[in-house]
């Protein structure tokens, strides 16, 4: 139970997190809808206060909450995460990573030696870099096998364009080195073994992500895209809020209804500009758009277009 209770806890900053752009959407919805409700907006626009100025403060909020949410997943959410995944992957499915990502190449520790390699697809068990060094009982290596390309299929590890290294008995040389275009080898471990922590990059903070962006060789464009994913989905309150607020004065202007009818369509604006950006960043993965306009293609529409809707309600 203290186990359970401790991984609830340390779960509470990542559903904030994932709940922050529709409580802000909300919260300027419900605000604004109570001042519209007691009549408090229309005395106000009779006192020759535009409504860009009055809801100017809830802008700031939004603001204020994001910028929060930002720093949320740059200092505690890395420390949360990393300590949630742990209960769940290493004490609850007892999966202990014998592997580690650094630079985008995967390092793995495996029966009786040690590999690295570069996986382009994790659903995939084909491999380029490929490296694999066996060891003795005494740390020594028995021999290294270098690959441009490895594939694992119906139980066969093939590789193609590598050589294999072995400690010579000589005094010289002290390696022979075989070369090769294509062979097959039995070695150790499978592909079903490297079971590497996908879940790290959960785990890394805004800067961490970036860094990535900088340093990831064949794989730099997935980190362009879960950097743009990751600081998009944070600002992604923002958008919501520039379109939910004139939505619910033009609700009010229509049919003279505020909260019974803002708010569910409000919870509809979220799932619109939820499913779109989601889209976008699929189609980001599956390289039919750019990380860039998948990630921030909605606010730079959305955005302006609320605000010309809000400020257009100082004419009405």
């Amino acid at each position: 139970m203290g186990l359970a209770l401790k991984y609830f806890i340390l779960k509470v900053p990542f559903m904030v997190d994932m709940l922050q752009p529709i409580c802000i959407l909300l919260a300027g919805i419900i605000t604004l809808g109570i001042l519209n409700h007691n009549h408090e907006l229309m005395a106000l626009k009779a006192g020759g206060i535009s409504v860009m100025r009055i809801t100017a403060p809830l802008f700031a909020a939004a603001i204020f909450c994001t910028l929060t949410a930002l720093s949320m997943a740059q200092w505690l959410l890395p420390a949360t995460q990393a300590e949630t995944n742990r209960i769940w992957y290493e004490e609850v499915r007892h999966q202990t990573p014998k592997g580690t990502i650094r630079d985008g190449r995967i390092y793995h520790k495996g029966e009786h030696g040690i590999y690295t390699f570069i996986r382009p697809g994790l659903d995939k068990n084909k491999f380029t870099s490929f490296s694999y060094t066996q060891l003795n009982q005494d740390f020594q290596m028995d021999f290294m096998l270098t690959a441009q390309e490895a594939e694992w299929q119906n139980g066969i590890w093939t590789f193609r364009k590598g050589q294999l290294k072995r400690p010579s008995h000589k005094a010289e040389p002290l390696y022979t080195i075989k070369l090769f275009d294509k062979t097959t080898f039995n070695l150790p471990d499978t592909p079903a073994d490297f079971f590497v922590p996908v879940y790290k990059s959960e785990e890394q903070s805004i800067s961490q992500l970036y860094n990535k962006t900088r340093s990831a060789g064949e794989n730099q464009q997935m980190a362009w895209i879960n950097f743009n994913n990751r600081l998009s989905f944070i600002f992604l309150g923002l958008p919501l809020v520039c379109i939910g607020l004139p939505i619910l004065l033009i609700i009010h202007q229509k049919w003279g209804r505020d909260l019974a009818l803002a708010i569910p369509i409000s919870c509809g604006i979220a799932f619109v500009a939820w499913g779109w950006w989601s889209t976008s960043q699929s189609m980001a993965r599956a390289g039919h758009l750019n990380p860039l306009l998948a990630s921030w293609l909605m606010y730079l529409i959305v955005c302006p277009l609320g605000l010309w809707l809000l400020a257009r309600q100082d004419k009405v």
